[in-house]
């Protein structure tokens, strides 16, 4: 016999939790998804020089809006774009690039909790070929969404804080063979 009664399930919910909920904001999602999209393309191997166009272009707007939410941060949120380059391959990458990385770090106020995590979505996208790196290629899905939704991550939870490290990344190079995330 089943006893309904022990099966019960109370929820006690956090209410900071659910302030951050309440916070998130699908006209800045959607706002921010237009904004990428805008870029035409976002291939790693795309222009970086160009302040319109291109994955360059891309990382330094991410890189600005992180830098805009580490105003109300209390100086807990810092930013920047980890860069390395990479050398051509022979499969994924034909030039020597630079491989950047739109890193915001929100410092935890514990300083006896070592513990860190990551969220991330890589900003980089493709068209068909791989190697296309100056077709229109929007990427709203692959992975427009996963950027703008580390981005509102990041906007939102700056304003909070938490005892651990939280590390918000937009990574590049996804579509080569995951050597943005390595």
């Amino acid at each position: 016999i089943y006893n309904v009664s022990n099966a019960q399930v109370i929820v006690k919910k956090d209410p900071e939790i659910e302030t951050m909920l309440k916070e998130v904001n699908a006209d800045t999602l959607k706002a921010n998804m237009y904004k990428l999209v805008s870029f035409g393309t976002r291939n790693t191997l795309s222009t970086q020089g160009s302040s319109s166009r291109g994955i360059g272009a891309a990382r330094s707007w991410i890189l600005n809006r992180f830098k805009e939410y580490a105003k109300l941060s209390d100086g807990r949120l810092s930013a920047f774009i980890d860069t390395v380059t990479y050398l051509p391959d022979g499969r994924r990458v034909d030039r020597p690039i630079i491989l950047g990385n739109v890193v915001a770090t929100l410092k935890g106020t514990d300083p006896n909790d070592h513990r860190i995590f990551i969220m991330s979505g890589h900003m980089d996208n493709m068209r068909t070929n791989v190697m296309d790196s100056v077709g229109d290629a929007p990427g709203a899905d692959d992975d427009g969404s996963g950027t703008v939704a580390v981005m509102e991550c990041a906007r939102v939870m700056s304003k909070h804080k938490f005892p651990a490290t939280i590390i918000f990344t937009t990574v590049a190079g996804e579509e080569q063979g995951l050597i943005g995330a390595y």
